[in-house]
């Protein structure tokens, strides 16, 4: 299933928090899950944020953006989340809550898994654009106008500074091309 870049339609609306929740191995939302699940819940929220802001315009979408805003940016603080909408896409997975920082000119593909500690940050302006499928580990930094290729595995602490290719495997200060993914490892269409 091919899901638009950014959510556009009450569709695309559902099709994204469909990708998340199977992104947390999750069949279906109910509304007491929220404490179990904060970051699922937090995702649901940041897409509703994301359709309210591309799609609802008018008084009635004014307010009901405002106080989503509000109720997002609490959650944001009481999670440790900086995410601001319309940078990651769809099938996002927050491993943990706590500390993560992304810039707002940051892009980050489809089914990307996020650990805590992580920073997409700016240098000169420019700040990271990661394809799909990428993995990154607990703490790692990432700044600059760099361009990480589809199924990108960033190792715990790494900064990367540079731009690499697809499959590749991270990892150091500054990191480095430790190895790429095995033909068997890289995800297929029909897993996806």
């Amino acid at each position: 299933m091919q899901l638009s870049p950014t959510i556009r339609s009450k569709n695309d609306l559902r099709a994204w928090r469909k990708a998340d929740l199977e992104a947390a191995k999750l069949g279906r939302w109910r509304f007491w899950m929220g404490l179990q699940h904060p970051t699922i819940h937090f995702l649901r929220v940041l897409r509703r944020v994301e359709y309210v802001k591309n799609c609802r315009q008018g008084p009635i979408g004014k307010v009901e953006r405002v106080i989503l805003t509000v109720y997002f940016r609490l959650l944001s603080i009481y999670l440790g989340f900086t995410i601001p909408p319309n940078t990651c896409g769809p099938g996002l997975r927050l491993n943990h809550w706590g500390t993560i920082v992304i810039s707002a000119e940051a892009r980050i593909g489809a089914r990307a898994h996020i650990n805590v500690c992580v920073n997409l940050g700016l240098k000169d302006g420019k700040a990271p654009c990661l394809g799909d499928d990428v993995y990154i580990g607990p703490g790692a930094k990432l700044f600059g106008g760099i361009h990480l290729g589809n199924g990108v595995r960033i190792g715990a602490n790494a900064v990367v500074n540079r731009s690499f290719p697809d499959n590749s495997i991270l990892a150091g200060v500054p990191a480095r091309l430790i190895g790429e993914r095995s033909q068997e490892e890289r995800p297929t269409d029909e897993s996806v």
